[in-house]
């Protein structure tokens, strides 16, 4: 199964519902391609009229469709929420989030320049400044280079990643089982033993 920051693309059950369905729509692709005869087809020594396969065959491909369908649905809305999240994870497994505790630092150094520019004026350069507001604004400095080089290291990998990521997601998972499908219900109706 494919991974992506060591989450999966796509869960168990919709990987599962789509080899199912690939594996019953090639044995119907097969079948009927290859014309077989299953005029003797017998479970437990029971004969079963050919038309049976295709009515069953017709029923597991409807019903793995749906189940892919609903699973892909679930796993393609979990992987929209986990871009839209606000955080970044480095190539060593470490969380970085944009949420009040970064931007706490910011916010504390730009209230202590405007009191000071309110107050007192702002001084001409950089070394008038008092000692606290030195350590504050290069701390802050310090975090926003590390964040934007963080940014785009992971903007990068993401680029790679998500064309991959897409290519998985939309056609392996969804869009190839589906045609395939497509295909072994379109033999069945055309080629099959029974009618709709």
């Amino acid at each position: 199964m494919a991974k992506l920051s060591g989450e999966d693309l796509i869960s168990k059950a919709t990987e599962t519902s789509g080899r199912r369905l690939i594996g019953i729509s090639s044995i119907v692709v097969l079948v009927k391609i290859y014309q077989v005869d299953l005029g003797d087809l017998s479970i437990f020594e029971l004969t079963l009229p050919s038309q049976l396969f295709d009515v069953v065959a017709l029923a597991m491909i409807l019903y793995y469709i749906y189940s892919l369908s609903i699973n892909w649905g679930g796993d393609l809305a979990a992987f929209k929420l986990w871009f839209s999240e606000s955080r970044i994870w480095s190539r060593f497994q470490t969380n970085m989030e944009l949420n009040g505790n970064f931007l706490n630092g910011g916010e504390k150094l730009l209230i202590n320049l405007f009191e000071l520019e309110k107050g007192i004026g702002l001084p001409n350069n950089y070394e008038d400044l008092d000692d606290n507001l030195k350590r504050e604004y290069s701390d802050f400095k310090t975090n926003v280079e590390l964040f934007i080089t963080r940014l785009e290291a992971a903007n990068n990998n993401l680029n790679s990643l998500s064309r991959f990521a897409k290519f998985y997601i939309y056609f392996q998972s969804f869009i190839f089982p589906v045609l395939f499908a497509i295909w072994a219900l379109y033999l069945l109706t055309t080629l099959g033993n029974f009618s709709p």
